[in-house]
């Protein structure tokens, strides 16, 4: 495909300055290796810039894409979060749990000791789960069922709420399960 100045509204999509910007690119990482590295270092970069330009630029955006996807791993396809709080929520294959401190935190519950006997068997200490800390987690089923349940059942808040976890927990999950079987 020709290239046409005309159409071409950004500067940077010329080849020249492709080129220009590309070439600066290189310069500096050579740079850079040799004052890491000293004039021996250089050689082998040189070498590869050398003998494959486009593979090395693949090879870097790479890099680059992957050091960056890397601190969030853990977090990958785990992120829930409502009304502007996050949730924590552990799937562990039977079912959905969320830590108890974010369900508090988004109802604005007091901590109260009875808050275990609301949840019958509903509950599981951290190290149960084979997670780290000392949270407390509780079924998303049974805080669903909860939500329904309570005197506050509606409140337009725990309404929402409550269809937030069957819609984004509690069927996604079902159907991967059904998937896995």
């Amino acid at each position: 495909m020709k290239y046409d100045a005309d159409n071409d509204p950004l500067w940077l999509q010329r080849p020249r300055t492709e080129r220009a910007i590309r070439i600066g690119f290189y310069l500096v990482v050579l740079l850079l290796f040799c004052l890491l590295m000293g004039p021996i270092g250089v050689l082998p970069w040189l070498f590869l810039v050398m003998t494959a330009g486009k593979l090395m630029e693949r090879l870097l955006s790479a890099l680059w894409r992957e050091g960056t996807r890397l601190p969030m791993r853990h977090r990958q396809g785990k992120h829930y979060a409502f009304a502007g709080h996050a949730l924590d929520v552990h799937d562990d294959g039977r079912d959905c749990w969320v830590d108890e401190t974010s369900v508090r935190r988004l109802l604005g519950l007091q901590k109260d000791p009875a808050f275990k006997a609301r949840f019958p068997n509903q509950w599981r200490e951290a190290h149960e789960l084979g997670l780290k800390g000392q949270l407390l987690w509780i079924k998303v089923s049974a805080l669903h069922q909860h939500l329904g349940e309570a005197a506050e059942r509606m409140d337009p808040k725990r309404l929402k709420l409550r269809a937030y976890l069957d819609r984004e927990i509690l069927q996604p999950a079902a159907r991967r399960r059904e998937r896995s079987l």
